[in-house]
């Protein structure tokens, strides 16, 4: 038997990170073997969760994946800056899932392939690490593989 956990999250516009949307509002996939900063029809996104700490979930859905080869691996990170352009390069990492290829995921042995079409991790934050609370977050998606491509809407949902 399997059981299916359902939990309903507190959506607000102003918390999306990535829309995988071009300028004109036309889906466009992140691919190639690359890292890229969330975005909102192309426009890279970053929120000013204010001065306080905060606690929520990175959603993650994924709209359509490229089926896992040998070699593909998506890592999708939340991170910090106090910084609000993240220009002086100390983003800290709040959060971060690993989806792909199982061979990737387990280190080289088979393991199982994780992340398809229609998929929602949830993925827990707080922004703040080590007694230093990060003011501003953004998303980050480093994709491995020459085949990796990937098309996804990236959110967060705060804890009330």
């Amino acid at each position: 038997m399997t059981t299916y956990l359902k939990e309903d999250f507190l959506f607000d516009a102003d918390l999306v990170l990535e829309d995988s949307l071009d300028s004109n509002g036309d889906v466009a996939a992140i691919d190639g073997a690359a890292s890229y900063a969330g975005s909102i029809l192309a426009v890279e996104t970053v929120i000013d969760l204010g001065d306080g700490l905060v606690e929520g979930y990175m959603i993650v859905d994924i709209d359509d994946i490229e089926p896992h080869g040998t070699e593909e691996l998506y890592i999708i990170k939340l991170q910090g800056n106090n910084d609000g352009d993240f220009a002086d390069a100390t983003a800290y990492d709040l959060a971060q899932i690993s989806i792909g290829a199982g061979e990737v995921l387990a280190n080289g042995t088979i393991g199982t392939d994780v992340g398809a079409a229609g998929d929602r991790f949830v993925v827990p934050f707080r922004n703040e690490q080590n007694g230093t609370v990060y003011r501003y977050v953004r998303c980050i998606q480093v994709l491995t593989g020459a085949l990796a491509d990937i098309t996804d809407t990236i959110w967060l949902s705060i804890k009330r």
